[in-house]
């Protein structure tokens, strides 16, 4: 529930719960999702899932549970920044990073995240390079703000292979934090 940016188009309407969900109560929900679905891919996400010291722990708890395949969906700060905590999630058996990457520029950032942050998405994108982890880069595309980068974007992307595997693009979605698209005068 937990978020270390405050992002003006955030997808989801985290940072308005002052504890995470416990770790008993992951456990049993990724039991839950592995007696339904076979062997998911389960994804965390948030929030900022890296905000918890625990999930190491609940990536090797759902990979020994029988997920085929594991998922962090991230800004990528702490992974830029705290290498060791990485390489605690590679052991867990983390397979994919899904790493907010908005564009190429840090005026894209600035705006939609509130800071400048391309050097730290290619430091995380180096990190998990290292460690083996896949990295898709995923930019939330807002009109007017990023929507002129997108050949820039495929090219670094392209030229990040085989760091890179993938972009997964998101139109911006009104709902979370973000409920309706601003108007003509706002943008």
């Amino acid at each position: 529930s937990r978020f270390n940016l405050n992002c003006i188009y955030c997808f989801a309407d985290g940072g308005r719960e002052t504890d995470d969900p416990s770790r008993d109560l992951v456990k049993a929900a990724i039991d839950d999702i592995v007696r339904k679905c076979g062997h998911p891919l389960l994804q965390f996400s948030g929030g900022e899932p890296t905000l918890r010291d625990d999930l190491p722990e609940l990536v090797r708890y759902a990979r020994e549970a029988g997920c085929s395949y594991t998922q962090l969906n991230t800004n990528g700060i702490r992974l830029a920044r705290d290498p060791g905590y990485a390489k605690q999630l590679a052991e867990a058996g983390l397979d994919i990073v899904f790493l907010q990457f908005d564009g190429t520029r840090d005026d894209i950032y600035e705006r939609l995240r509130g800071t400048p942050l391309l050097e730290t998405k290619k430091e995380a994108i180096r990190v998990c390079s290292e460690l083996k982890i896949g990295v898709t880069l995923v930019p939330t595309i807002v009109r007017g703000i990023n929507t002129d980068d997108l050949g820039a974007l495929v090219r670094f992307a392209a030229a990040s292979v085989p760091d890179v595997r993938g972009i997964h693009f998101q139109p911006v979605s009104y709902f979370g934090r973000f409920p309706s698209a601003p108007s003509v005068a706002d943008r």
